[in-house]
């Protein structure tokens, strides 16, 4: 069997790295393409695994090799919870299920093979690569019980990347057991108009690092010089002034402005990009890596859904919300919540749950807010105490030293919801140095604050569902975008549970809008909708 054919076999390209994985692992491809079992079993499968996926040890896999021998994930998960974002999957089903006993993994939109590589596109390709390790990484940490009262492992597939592999990363998941998160879209647009994003990586250098350690330090991998590096906190900097520097909103165009001028006031062009814009709708809606993919998602993963439990974010909002998740574990098989944690569900979430996780490089010679250059350098992490600021929710929350308690006097700091973790004995033994923990509480206090102050400033600009609508009624080609898009978001919906899309009052309320619209013509000129 020549490596042309094998690549027919697996609609694999016939390019240099494919030919130079397939000859690394002939001896074992050639015998299991012309055995009974593969020809019984996985032949007609979209992407037919080129080895038997059964005789796999995936310790110490090469993720790229599984990827291109269409190796399909291992059943390390118990099922998968598929939607958009804006529907509460990450704020709330992601958190709601781990206090059931259930910790979630996700595709990642931004998933790349090089990071540093600004050229290099988001791949499907990349994503298989960092999930497939992922999961891997996380039922070892499973297995070792260091994932404290976690029982069960599940996919998380809000993000969508619409490349060319699409079709194959999701043949490769199975989702026999599935729960599907739903919303209104002019509800789930409104959440998403008023979606902060937070910056999560700086650059950071440090002119005072010398030589020596600099050299030391790189070949050691530890730091990086002048390196693009995920954000973190440390004493010296104000929270209050950093929040507003790192705190932003999606885009729009500047001259789209909602009737309501109360919601925008007299803000400056500058300080408009720190704020919702109703104009973001136009953003949103296509954006299809996170939002409105539902359709297509149903699809790509058809092949292997078995049963599928339908949710609306109503559903487990409030009160309903122990009584849902009851009902979900029931389909899950999951242990049900204990009645204990009914208030929990129910409870809205701290205003800081929103930006967190967050870093703190906590050192006892490190200045309170201090301005001065140089109080906190790049090399001084290494002799700092790192601390996590993590969702109650959150796996690392069970993984490391919680010291939450310390902290649960702090105005608007709740710790059902937030903890402060240390995640090694050596950050835990510097932490533990003279005055450090006093220091540490009053930053995370000062910290919290800030969280709240900016919070409250911010929610006077949040925009509602009849905002998202005055808009559509100004902006015809808005509409017929989405009601384009509707189309394939809709589908499962549409062919299953028509009742719940005529539920939907915000969007019942669109469709008067738009009754007279005539479809899009996508060969338009500046018409630019992802075609699934």
């Amino acid at each position: 069997m020549t490596v042309e054919q094998i690549c027919q076999i697996g609609k694999l390209e016939l390019n240099d790295e494919n030919t130079h994985i397939i000859q690394s692992y002939a001896q074992h491809i050639v015998p299991w393409l012309e055995s009974d079992e593969f020809r019984e079993k996985w032949a007609s499968k979209p992407y037919p695994p080129l080895i038997n996926p059964e005789k796999i040890d995936f310790d110490g896999a090469n993720a790229l090799h599984a990827w291109t021998l269409n190796i399909p994930f291992p059943k390390y998960y118990d099922f998968v919870v598929f939607g958009s974002h804006g529907v509460g999957i990450t704020t709330a089903m992601n958190g709601f299920l781990y206090l059931c006993g259930a910790v979630g993994i996700g595709l990642n939109r931004k998933a790349k093979l090089n990071e540093t590589d600004d050229n290099e596109k988001p791949s499907n390709k990349a994503a298989y690569i960092e999930l497939l390790k992922g999961l891997i990484a996380i039922k070892t940490l499973k297995d070792n019980q260091k994932l404290k009262e976690v029982n069960h492992i599940f996919l998380r597939l809000n993000d969508f990347i619409a490349d060319k592999d699409a079709k194959k990363i999701y043949s490769l998941i199975d989702a026999s057991l599935a729960l599907h998160i739903v919303r209104d879209p002019i509800s789930n647009l409104k959440s998403l108009v008023n979606n902060p994003e937070i910056v999560k990586k700086m650059w950071y250098s440090d002119e005072s690092y010398d030589i020596e350690s600099f050299e030391k330090d790189m070949k050691e991998g530890r730091l990086s010089y002048g390196a693009l590096r995920d954000i973190a906190l440390d004493f010296t900097q104000d929270p209050a002034k950093l929040l507003k520097q790192i705190i932003h909103y999606a885009g729009g165009k500047e001259e789209s402005k909602p009737k309501n001028t109360e919601k925008i006031k007299k803000i400056s062009e500058e300080e408009m990009i720190l704020r919702p814009k109703i104009s973001s709708v136009d953003t949103w809606m296509v954006d299809s890596t996170q939002a409105f993919h539902d359709g297509v998602l149903f699809q790509l993963l058809s092949g292997s859904l078995k049963k599928c439990k339908l949710k609306q974010t109503s559903d487990f909002i409030g009160e309903k919300s122990y009584d849902c998740m009851c009902e979900i574990c029931e389909f899950l098989g999951i242990k049900k919540p204990d009645e204990s944690l009914a208030p929990v569900f129910s409870k809205r979430a701290a205003n800081s749950v929103a930006f967190l996780p967050l870093t703190i490089y906590a050192n006892a010679k490190t200045p309170l807010f201090s301005d001065e250059k140089g109080s906190f350098r790049d090399k001084d992490r290494l002799t700092s105490a790192k601390i996590e600021l993590v969702t109650a929710m959150s796996p690392v929350a069970s993984a490391g030293y919680d010291i939450s308690k310390y902290f649960s006097d702090i105005d608007g700091f709740d710790v059902g919801q937030i903890r402060v973790v240390v995640t090694s004995n050596d950050d835990l033994i510097k932490l533990l140095e003279a005055g450090l923990m006093d220091k540490l509480k009053r930053y995370i206090a000062a910290l919290v604050k800030a969280i709240d102050d900016e919070f409250n400033a911010h929610s006077k600009y949040r925009f509602d569902e009849k905002d998202i609508l005055d808009y559509f009624k100004e902006h015809k080609k808005s509409r017929q975008i989405m009601s384009y898009i509707m189309n394939q978001h809709l589908l499962l919906l549409k062919s299953n549970k028509p009742e719940i899309i005529e539920g939907y009052g915000w969007y019942q309320k669109y469709l008067e809008i738009a009754k007279d619209d005539e479809p899009l013509d996508t060969t338009q000129d500046g018409v630019s909708v992802t075609n699934f």
